[in-house]
């Protein structure tokens, strides 16, 4: 009902509203029946005069119709899937992990250079930029390391020591926990490579529970920390740790298992944990080995947790640093060990071999087989956050996430106000695989959930989200960017119209006169979008005041923006100045036609001009001008053709020709049968894309369009179509009367060709999508050291 507040308003039942009215306007009847895809299957339901839901449950059912479109074949991890339940202890772990802030990593080196440069280099590439890298040469006698540590002291947020002397490995360790002052620390072997997202899991485990010690994650190679089996495992063949490591973060169990101890090769330890029990022992474990286990003991002598985190795998060498001399040191620390811990031994095997760590582990050999096995690629997650899923925001996301599918893999998030749902994305197919009921809706104000914050960020750590990309904020929870940013997942944040700046939407006073997001004269009431009625009591002068303030705030937390004309993104810039000091890309929407067609018929002497109007007409569109005109001009000199919906409220003259609504593919067939000379795009508001206007300019259109936003600033640098400065039916004649000359109409009717031959012919979704690949790029790239190609734009499909 959030979404439908005018079916809230008439106080009608909403599945008697979508059987009686509800499905000739459009609407669906919910996520499980897609209108469109049935009627493909059943064209005869179109003219059954019933809901096609009621149809597919008395006719297509039974002749066989799906609801919706299915999968082709599934992806390689949904054996794997599981849905997670959302309990009172997400809010906690969001709330530590909001305080804990970004660790500290600390990196002995003593020789081993060529192990220690793939380490730094990993490093360098995976690490979030919010974090310290402590590189401490413990006095290397290899000649190579000096310079190697040279090139990483001007790398940002690298940080280089070295020792005279050699001092041994636990003073050096606890010499990084003095320096990293009160941050929680990632202690990490100089011989392991890390992968994507590693310290982000690491983190989010260590914040699973107020106790927590320690995490330690999975290795190819760290003894009872090795999967699928203890000791040493080889990369499945013909594949990579990046790839191994991205398919079990993204297919794992979050099984958290606890062991009494963890492996200093990777082992994060919370700070508050240091603070009760201290550092490690550098008396009885002056070169290391045993020094960790020592140290989780104590730590669990006083009720302190050491866990697993199995989502996280870091390939590992094993003592390329004192090589010969491992085997000593492993047994003088053991025996420390043993003397100190009787019972030492018998706990590490009933907790390596208890089902929650078996299982965890036999999940990883099945993810490791089946990724394998499946030759399948591994991409990087993106989650794309939308509000309608009709209309041109929802449309054009599908067609990105459609160009994007050989890079990356799309998750959708969705959210009505109250109910979140989360779907996979693949071949034109939606597929829920989790959702949550809000115990209290999002509101218009605040527009914040603490249990929507909490659900997601469970979500978003689950299926290993790697960036997510805003297209529409309604109905969602702004503390989703508060939850990205404790996440360090990055955030791009489009704006495909004017929402965020005021809920109107389209930034029209209660005049119906654009306000540029600052209040008009006067104390009318402004017209709000999407928000039940009630939602606002005061929004001119008012509320709209608390509106851009959060908006403001929840924007500053994002790490780049998108939108599609310049003029929205002065405006928006004009509004919220911070917005101008990070990424801001204006990238036009691509289409892919089947063709470029030549559909407009040359003006003449011998009939009618015939004018399209396509798209659903409202206030907002320019309906009152079409109404205007209409009783102006008589239909002997004038045929107007509306191509879509009539807005409630809007009457046309009987003459005025209204073919419904019509979906996308089939535009250009209508146009046809049509037959105009010219297109109108009449909307008073400066639309930030139009999708219409470049419809009509595939079909060889000429059009006449306000000029303001996106459709002044296309026509104004196509020169295909004429250009109304006011929204005045006297001058869209006079306009209409030019146009209907054959000679002005032909040299716009040539300016469409030349569009076509440039813009529409490489404006494509190919196109698109390698701009967005750049700023994807860009984004992930800020947030670590490096120019590491996570998203890597020649997969992009070609055309």
């Amino acid at each position: 009902m959030l979404q439908n507040p005018d079916v809230a308003a008439a106080g009608m039942s909403p599945v008697r509203h979508y059987l009686l009215h509800g499905w000739r306007e459009g609407r669906e009847p919910g996520p499980a029946f897609d209108t469109g895809y049935y009627l493909e299957q059943q064209p005869g339901a179109a003219s059954a005069n019933m809901a096609p839901l009621l149809h597919y449950l008395q006719v297509g059912k039974a002749q066989g119709a799906t609801p919706k479109l299915q999968w082709g074949s599934a992806p390689w991890w949904w054996s794997l899937a599981s849905s997670s339940t959302h309990s009172e202890a997400d809010h906690a772990r969001l709330a530590r992990l909001s305080t804990a802030g970004w660790p500290v990593i600390i990196i002995p080196v003593f020789n081993a250079a060529t192990a220690v440069e793939a380490c730094l280099e990993s490093v360098r590439a995976y690490t979030p930029s919010g974090c310290r890298v402590l590189v401490i040469n413990d006095a290397s006698t290899e000649a190579a390391i000096v310079p190697l540590l040279k090139k990483y002291k001007t790398v940002p947020g690298f940080e280089v020591f070295t020792h005279a002397h050699n001092k041994g490995y636990t003073h050096t360790v606890n010499e990084g926990i003095a320096l990293a002052g009160q941050a929680d620390v990632i202690l990490l072997n100089s011989d392991t490579c890390v992968s994507a997202g590693w310290v982000q899991r690491l983190r989010w485990a260590a914040c699973s529970h107020p106790r927590v010690a320690t995490v330690t994650p999975f290795s190819n190679n760290a003894g009872a920390f090795s999967v699928p089996a203890p000791g040493v495992n080889p990369l499945p063949q013909g594949t990579s740790l990046a790839e191994c490591a991205r398919a079990i973060a993204q297919a794992s169990g979050h099984y958290l298992p606890a062991v009494p101890t963890g492996n200093g090769f990777c082992m994060y330890i919370r700070r508050s944990c240091l603070d009760d029990i201290g550092c490690f022992d550098e008396q009885a474990f002056p070169r290391g080995y045993g020094e960790e286990n020592d140290f989780c003991m104590r730590a669990g002598a006083q009720a302190w947790l050491h866990l697993i985190d199995d989502s996280t795998y870091i390939a590992h060498q094993r003592s390329a640093s004192f090589g010969t001399a491992k085997e000593a040191l492993l047994q003088a620390g053991r025996a420390v060990v043993d003397a100190r811990y009787p019972h030492y031994t018998e706990q590490v095997r009933q907790a390596f071999a208890a089902p929650a760590l078996q299982q965890a582990r036999s999940r990883v050999g099945t993810v490791l087989r089946q990724f394998a096995g499946s030759h399948a690629q591994i991409r990087p997650r993106v989650l794309y956050v939308i509000s309608t899923r009709t209309g041109g925001t929802p449309q054009t996301n599908q067609d990105l996430m459609q160009a994007l599918a050989p890079e990356v893999e799309a998750l959708v998030l969705h959210c009505n106000g109250q109910r979140i749902t989360l779907e996979h994305f693949a071949d034109g197919v939606y597929t829920e695989i989790n959702n949550h009921i809000l115990a209290e809706p999002v509101r218009a104000l605040p527009h914040k959930s603490e249990e929507y914050d909490a659900v997601v960020a469970n979500w978003l750590m689950q299926w290993s989200i790697e960036l997510v990309h805003i297209r529409h904020i309604a109905w969602h929870s702004l503390g989703l960017l508060e939850v990205t940013a404790h996440l360090g997942i990055p955030s791009i944040f489009s704006f495909h119209d004017f929402y965020t700046l005021c809920p109107t939407v389209k930034l029209l006073d209660d005049r119906q006169q654009f306000c540029a997001a600052r209040c008009t004269a006067g104390q009318g009431h402004c017209q709000h979008e999407l928000w039940p009625e009630n939602s606002f009591n005061h929004l001119k002068h008012g509320q709209i005041h608390a509106w851009q303030s959060a908006f403001e705030l929840a924007l500053s937390l994002c790490n780049a923006f998108i939108t599609t004309t310049g003029f929205a993104r002065n405006l928006l810039v004009q509004r919220y100045p911070a917005l101008a000091n990070k990424l801001f890309r204006v990238i036009p929407h691509g289409r892919d036609f089947a063709a470029l067609q030549q559909l407009a018929v040359c003006t003449g002497d011998d009939e009618p001009l015939r004018l399209v109007v396509p798209g659903s007409l409202s206030k907002a569109k320019g309906g009152r001008l079409i109404q205007a005109l209409a009783e102006k001009m008589p239909p002997e000199s004038l045929q107007i053709h509306l191509l879509g919906d009539l807005a409630p409220g809007l009457r046309m003259p009987a003459h005025v020709i209204c073919h419904g609504k019509y979906r996308r593919e089939e535009f250009s067939r209508k146009i046809a049968e049509i037959r105009p000379h010219l297109g109108a795009v009449l909307s008073i508001w400066p639309e930030t894309w139009c999708h219409t206007l470049t419809e009509l300019w595939a079909c060889g259109i000429p059009v006449v369009g306000m000029n303001t936003g996106a459709v002044g600033e296309r026509i104004t640098s196509s020169g295909a179509g004429w250009l109304l400065r006011h929204a005045n039916v006297a001058e869209l004649s006079h306009l209409l009367t030019l146009a209907s000359q054959p000679g002005e109409w032909q040299q716009k009717a040539d300016a469409v060709r030349c569009w076509q031959q440039y813009d529409g012919r490489l404006s494509n979704t190919r196109q698109m999508a390698e701009q967005y690949l750049d700023v994807y790029q860009q984004v992930s790239s800020s947030e670590t050291a490096t120019t590491h190609h996570v998203f890597n734009k020649n997969k992009v499909c070609q055309n």
